[in-house]
């Protein structure tokens, strides 16, 4: 179980640290937009903060349910086919896949990107929390069911790796977002 704790903290400590990085990145690479219905910078980041605060919604509350039934003597059991559910969620962060987001995951381009900033620093710090408190196990006490690419139910480490490969698909988007940037000869306005 160690080894899937240490393995979701790891992919939190990256790709929020990865994530951190595009805030300091020039403003005019962080507005540019390829197309008119396509997304820029702010707008990807902006994303991500939306989600993961429904995401962290789950999260919580099933963190809260995983500790009350361990201290009721639910038991943790580990199934043989475990890591396979890893290797499903691992898609999510290189492949697209049919899936509407809903409208509330949808970024308005309005929000400051400061404030937005302090947002994926809180969330990150939730995350890392969450983990802390289900050091033994007992976020396999607990399963929510995920309807992205079909996943069916996650329990707990699970859920919070999809939030990072959620977030690793949107670097690659954002990594994209700045090549396509300076393939338009966009650094020369600078």
């Amino acid at each position: 179980m160690r080894n899937i704790i240490q393995t979701v903290r790891e992919a939190l400590l990256n790709n929020f640290k990865e994530l951190d990085t595009w805030f300091d990145r020039d403003p005019v690479l962080l507005d540019f937009k390829p197309g008119p219905d396509q997304w820029n910078a702010h707008e990807v980041l902006e994303h991500i903060s939306l989600t993961n605060y429904f995401l962290l919604l789950i999260i919580n509350k099933a963190t809260r349910r995983a500790l009350d039934r361990k201290s009721t003597g639910h038991t943790v059991i580990l199934p043989g086919d475990y890591f396979d559910k890893f290797e499903q969620i691992e898609v999510i962060g290189s492949q697209s896949f049919g899936w509407i987001r809903p409208d509330h995951m949808e970024p308005t381009g309005m929000k400051d990107m400061q404030d937005v900033r302090a947002l994926l620093k809180q969330q990150f710090a939730q995350c890392m929390y969450n983990l802390s408190l289900l050091k033994n196990g007992e976020g396999r006490l607990v399963f929510t069911n995920m309807s992205v690419n079909n996943l069916g139910k996650l329990d707990i480490y699970q859920y919070i790796y999809f939030l990072t490969k959620h977030i690793e698909r949107h670097i690659r988007q954002l990594q994209r977002l700045e090549k396509q940037f300076s393939s338009t000869g966009s650094m020369e306005l600078i």
